[in-house]
């Protein structure tokens, strides 16, 4: 091995901080996938590197050397000839190594963002809170009647002044009419005990009725409608809207007549 090539390899191992560090240079510098690593040339890089360190008296920690022997197992499991059949039944022997170079990686960026983080804080300075002590002391203060009762004053103006003077329209908004339908639904039966049709603007109109009760009226007659105890009639687009009468509401204009009754 050239001088330069072992100078090299020095200077990268002193910044290696385990041997799947090493793994991780290896793959990135080969360009490979790491769940297709070519073992047999990273196992005979990873051990240039360890015999630069032997050549210039380094010492090799044991996880390297626990590496090196792993490597060199996986590369002769590879190397072993198989029948077809059993290879093909036979588990990746790089597996086990690929789920630990993925947890490393997975460990090596969480730390990096923990570095970061404290590179981060380390510029930061704080204060632990404290209780702060307060002195009250009480002071008598003389005021005549006629002072009292300037401060009195402003006192209430003060006051009279937070209050909003649209209070009173507000809670009218506040309020809101509360109409039942099956109330209506049962407005409109009553309206047919004694005729056999009306106008719907006639019963729900809005110089008498509020929006509130006109709407929940015309939801009550669509009911009704769709549960045919009334039929619907409207002529034109606009025009007005008759409910008439069926055959199916019978019983219960009955019952509302006897209870008008």
């Amino acid at each position: 091995m050239e001088s330069v090539l072992t100078n090299a390899c020095t200077i990268k191992i002193q910044n290696f901080e385990g041997p799947f560090d090493l793994l991780f240079h290896l793959i990135g510098e080969n360009k490979v996938n790491i769940y297709d690593i070519p073992i047999n040339i990273i196992t005979d890089q990873y051990m240039e590197y360890l015999f630069a360190m032997r050549e210039l008296d380094l010492e090799i920690a044991s996880e390297f050397i626990v590496m090196a022997a792993t490597l060199l197992h996986i590369k002769s499991k590879m190397l072993l000839p198989d029948k077809k059949e059993a290879r093909q039944e036979e588990q990746d022997p790089r597996d086990e190594l690929v789920l630990k170079l993925l947890e490393y990686r997975k460990y090596k960026e969480f730390s990096h963002t923990l570095r970061q983080r404290e590179i981060q804080w380390s510029v930061l300075y704080y204060k632990l809170p404290e209780a702060i002590q307060f002195t009250r002391s009480d002071e008598i203060i003389e005021l005549s009647v006629p002072e009292l009762k300037h401060f009195y004053c402003e006192l209430l103006e003060r006051n009279r002044k937070k209050m909003n003077p649209n209070v009173s329209g507000i809670n009218q908004i506040i309020q809101h009419e509360k109409v039942s339908l099956k109330s209506k639904m049962r407005e409109i039966l009553r309206e047919l005990i004694n005729r056999s049709f009306f106008r719907f603007a006639e019963v729900f109109s809005l110089k008498e009725k509020s929006k509130t009760d006109v709407i929940t009226g015309f939801m009550a007659i669509l009911e009704l409608a769709r549960m045919r105890k009334v039929k619907l009639e409207q002529r034109k687009q606009f025009a007005d809207i008759y409910i008439r009468k069926t055959g199916f509401g019978t019983d219960e204009l009955e019952d509302e007549r006897i209870a008008a009754e």
